[in-house]
């Protein structure tokens, strides 16, 4: 028999690989625009800070047409920021 915390840290694994796996296929199947909208009401949701990376995901990968921006690309304060915004267009 297996110790009981192997066990569990096993069944943890499994679980957490058929999650990903169902993502995956639910991220095929639906669609990348339905994925984007579901991260953004998460990340609205639990309160969590956008970064630019997410920003560039939203907006080029999954296609939402006004992702939420995050602070430094709403008011651009450094030269990096005032050069990405025009780079984006924003």
């Amino acid at each position: 028999m297996m110790e009981p915390l192997v066990q569990s840290i096993i069944q943890f694994l499994v679980t957490f690989a058929t999650y990903l796996l169902t993502m995956a296929f639910a991220g095929s199947f639906l669609g990348r625009t339905w994925m984007g909208s579901v991260d953004i009401f998460l990340h609205k949701t639990l309160k969590i800070d956008v970064t630019v990376g997410k920003y560039v995901y939203w907006k080029y990968f999954c296609t939402i047409a006004d992702p939420p921006k995050p602070e430094n690309l709403e008011k651009p304060k450094n030269l990096t920021d005032q050069l990405f915004c025009k780079f984006l267009d924003l």
